[in-house]
């Protein structure tokens, strides 16, 4: 299990990384958040994603991939480019959005000479914003591509042609939930600063989130619970049983008694659904109503709840998945 974990955490930086910066294009894409919030998280999310493509070069390269009989070799060799991609076109995107003084929301006029307010004018047209969106929509796709490849290399570990549709799938689902929600808890910071703003981006990506996890769910409900084939492959092995050493006589446990996991591999699944998406779909749909009313400090701390217990369900269901290779 011990040598999966970095596997396990390259496959969750990379969903939250992908998803992160999806639905931070798409903010942008609907002018309805603050330049200061997209030029901030793009230049975190540029971190991130320098982070995602090391870990994928340290621990997931085509060299080490191949070392497992049970992943697709015929997919280990492209995952690289994409990823590689996703991280250098995310340069000129957040290069664009410091140049682009008017990106994101603008400020209304406050009233006219009557009293009434003015609407945000129209936003003109500019060559910067057309690079802009052109860099963020090509790095958007370069994430996906590299979420496609990436569950097309596991997808071998599902039994089944259904249970191989459900993984390729269960990527995309995990990477908009927890990627979703992570930018969602950020902008709702951004409202205790600018409570001016429209809920509709926080809405936005709330729902976003709650779709992501439902869909989940849907697929656990379908493929069942997900784990290695070779953890599968060993179901009602006997315990392992700890070499005979000479023990001091004050050891209460005998030298001989078998080594077993506190938790089954079945119990740490349900649990997962416990944590990961029933906690989610309902402190998500809490936080979900609690924007509806302008109540955006108690629904930033229902989000950081969600973020806690997605990504803590969600390491929890990729080390399921390939802890035994």
């Amino acid at each position: 299990m011990l040598q999966t974990l970095p596997l396990v955490l390259f496959i969750v930086m990379a969903e939250v990384a992908i998803g992160a910066v999806s639905v931070l294009v798409f903010l942008d894409w609907r002018n309805e958040v603050k330049r200061g919030f997209l030029v901030s998280y793009a230049l975190i999310y540029l971190v991130l994603a320098g982070l995602t493509y090391w870990l994928q070069q340290s621990f997931a390269t085509p060299a080490l991939l191949n070392t497992y009989p049970q992943l697709d070799k015929a997919w280990t060799g492209y995952q690289s480019l994409p990823l590689l991609l996703f991280f250098l076109l995310l340069i000129p995107y957040s290069f664009f959005l410091l140049l682009d003084k008017t990106a994101g929301v603008q400020d209304k006029a406050t009233t006219t000479k009557d009293g009434e307010a003015l609407p945000e004018a129209p936003r003109k047209k500019s060559a910067v914003r057309a690079l802009r969106l052109a860099s963020g929509v090509a790095t958007v796709i370069a994430g996906l591509i590299t979420l496609f490849v990436t569950a097309m290399i596991f997808r071998p570990l599902a039994a089944g042609s259904i249970g191989g549709f459900f993984t390729v799938a269960g990527f995309f689902a995990a990477a908009f939930a927890l990627g979703g929600v992570l930018t969602a808890m950020w902008l709702g910071h951004w409202y205790l600063v600018t409570p001016a703003l429209s809920e509709r981006p926080l809405q936005f990506s709330t729902t976003l989130v709650l779709v992501a996890v439902a869909a989940q769910v849907i697929f656990f409900a379908i493929g069942g619970p997900s784990s290695t084939y070779a953890n599968k492959a060993h179901t009602g092995a006997p315990a392992i049983t700890a070499p005979a050493t000479p023990v001091p006589s004050s050891q209460v446990k005998p030298a001989n008694a078998p080594v077993v996991a506190p938790l089954s591999p079945d119990a740490i699944s349900w649990i997962r659904v416990l944590v990961g998406y029933i906690m989610p779909l309902v402190l998500g749909g809490l936080a979900w109503k609690l924007i509806r009313d302008r109540s955006f400090q108690s629904a930033t701390g229902m989000l950081y709840l969600v973020v806690v217990c997605s990504l803590a369900g969600e390491i929890m269901a990729r080390g399921l998945f390939v802890g035994g290779l």
